[in-house]
């Protein structure tokens, strides 16, 4: 159903975008492994190719070490002049964060009489643990029987994510306006 709103033909490089930042400052987004990726049929092919050139500069570079995710973004990007995109609404739909995880308690049990705070279409992808599963489980069934509705991406909200340049906090982004 999700991947619907995407043409195979066209190249995507679906995921949760992420920012990584290097030693010397370049910010390179890509999608992270936690939640896993997509890489379109028509992309696949094109990937192929580069790949053995992406693997000798990061055995040049990093000496083969590194995270697999951050690689693969750059590889893309670098040879396809494609970014990763998102599959997933991360107001509504993506757990990725401590905060996230405090503000849905989607990995505490709960009584029936209490109210859930977890989102129907919740794909939880980061920072839960395999003892764990089963309550998120659980409690994602829970809303999605008390709230039922169709969990298939807005394609406004998506493109709009899609389009937003994430940046790092410099001191003058950081800081709080005072009243």
């Amino acid at each position: 159903q999700r991947l619907r709103c995407f043409y195979p033909a066209d190249f995507w490089f679906l995921g949760v975008p992420q920012v990584a930042h290097s030693s010397r400052g370049v910010m390179t987004r890509f999608a992270s492994g936690g939640a896993g990726y997509i890489i379109s049929r028509a992309l696949l092919p094109k990937l192929s190719t580069w790949s053995p050139f992406c693997l000798l500069q990061l055995l040049q570079h990093a000496g083969g070490t590194g995270m697999e995710d951050v690689s693969l973004a750059g590889c893309i990007w670098r040879w396809g002049r494609v970014e990763v995109v998102s599959y997933a609404d991360y107001e509504t739909e993506v757990i990725t964060s401590e905060a996230a995880l405090n503000r849905t308690r989607v990995v505490q049990k709960h009584e029936p009489h209490e109210a859930l705070a977890v989102p129907p279409c919740a794909m939880v992808v980061h920072s839960v643990s395999p003892e764990e599963l089963p309550v998120v489980r659980d409690n994602i069934q829970r809303a999605r029987r008390e709230r039922p509705q169709k969990c298939i991406p807005d394609q406004q909200r998506l493109a709009h994510g899609a389009s937003m340049v994430l940046s790092p906090e410099t001191p003058e982004t950081s800081e709080v306006p005072a009243d």
